[in-house]
């Protein structure tokens, strides 16, 4: 079984925004790229999504996305818009220790 490996598209304009409202909270982000996973020889697909690990006030926050429109918290079940995080992380550099 033969695996081929290529990157996932990435929304450079779209990891500035995430980027920019992280470090307007005084947060750290740190960015992976997603990959798409191939067996060679079927139709089989995996899609590895973006990641980006949040650090902020010693808590560190998961967010995935595929592209602009998708963006969530920790999984698929939470989606999320910039707007949201930025008031998540306001909350947290806020409310706590």
């Amino acid at each position: 079984m033969e695996f081929l490996k290529e990157n996932l598209w990435k929304d450079e304009k779209f990891e500035k925004r995430i980027n920019f409202t992280c470090s307007f909270n005084n947060a750290k982000c740190e960015f992976k790229q997603g990959k798409i996973l191939n067996i060679k020889g079927t139709n089989i697909n995996l899609i590895e999504p973006h990641k980006v690990d949040v650090f902020i006030k010693n808590k560190k926050i998961l967010l995935i996305y595929f592209d602009k429109d998708n963006l969530f918290l920790y999984n698929r079940t939470m989606p999320l818009t910039i707007k949201q995080l930025d008031f998540l992380l306001k909350y947290i550099k806020n409310n706590l220790l």
